[in-house]
């Protein structure tokens, strides 16, 4: 078997290193507002999040609706399909999903047109917990990714 000349080899290299390389994300959602579906098509997916504060917790709401006029397959690596965060001066603070276990299956789901969904989850902060807090929700579908942020006060 004859040796490969350098370049050769090095080309050769190149190619397998990109064909195993992880593919690029498809679109990353715009902080507070719609996510791209994965060919860049106008975004369908419209999202909120609400924070209403309590005596001793936090309720967040996240809903996302699906404003375009065909149904939409949102696809999920697992069993989670939304997470709640809370940060305070740049550090996060609480995140839903921190100490869950969710099922390892692929899995879809279909958001009917002019259909909203919604999610909420409860933080219980620290006692004395005061000043500003950032809240961020995500819907965690891979084909539709949507996230969005909220800034709230604890007294």
């Amino acid at each position: 078997m004859p040796a490969l000349r350098p370049a050769t080899l090095a080309l050769a290299l190149c190619a397998l290193a990109a064909a195993c390389a992880p593919a690029a994300p498809a679109t990353m959602p715009a902080p507070g507002g719609a996510a791209g579906p994965a060919n860049g098509a106008a975004a369908p997916l419209v999202s909120s999040l609400s924070v209403a504060p309590a005596a001793d917790s936090v309720r967040l709401t996240l809903q996302v609706t699906n404003a375009g006029p065909q149904p939409v397959r949102l696809q999920f690596r697992d069993g989670q399909v939304y997470d709640f965060a809370v940060s305070a001066g740049g550090r996060e603070v609480w995140r839903w999903s921190a100490d869950r276990g969710f099922t390892q299956a692929l899995r879809t789901e279909t958001l009917a047109a002019g259909e909203t969904r919604s999610w909420n989850e409860t933080w219980r902060p620290a006692a004395g917990s005061r000043g500003e807090f950032t809240a961020t929700a995500r819907l965690v579908a891979t084909s539709h990714p949507v996230e969005t942020s909220t800034r709230f006060r604890l007294p």
